[in-house]
């Protein structure tokens, strides 16, 4: 087995698929691994059974194939798990006490976090004006980070 000649990072798979194909091609190669995985721990344990477990053939995946799951996983995660998550949550009444005990972190860490957002959504838009936070929002953001 190789490595593929360019290897896919999540920016490849995020860019290269909306969210729901990935999830869907995530769910085919891990079922495809698992799968594989299986039937290699039944043989070893002496226990497989084609009858039962089915005759047809289960290959491994290809290195290509696990560093696509690997970018998949990747690229899910940081779609799914978005700064602007946050943001909308905190506009919708959240505590930054909630969001801190449902992400697994303290307050400090996910107001530092959500600030560097805010940070980056301004200057995307000073670069972009149709994109990202106006001054006005920033300040608004900045302020929210603050609070309590």
């Amino acid at each position: 087995m190789t490595t593929p000649e360019h290897g896919t990072t999540w920016r490849d798979a995020r860019y290269d698929m909306p969210v729901g194909r990935q999830l869907e091609r995530y769910d085919e190669l891990a079922a495809r691994d698992a799968s594989s995985r299986a039937r290699i721990e039944l043989v070893a344990r002496g226990i497989y059974d084609p009858a039962r477990h089915g005759a047809d053939d289960r290959p491994a995946l290809t290195v290509a194939e696990h560093i696509e799951l690997l970018a998949l996983a990747e690229s899910i995660a940081r779609t799914v798990r978005h700064p602007s998550n946050v943001h909308h949550a905190l506009l919708a009444g959240v505590t930054w006490a909630d969001i801190a005990r449902v992400t697994d972190s303290d307050e400090a860490t996910v107001r530092r976090d959500y600030r560097r957002w805010a940070d980056d959504q301004y200057d995307l838009n000073r670069h972009f004006p149709d994109r990202g936070m106006t001054a006005d929002e920033h300040a608004s953001a900045v302020a929210r980070a603050a609070e309590g």
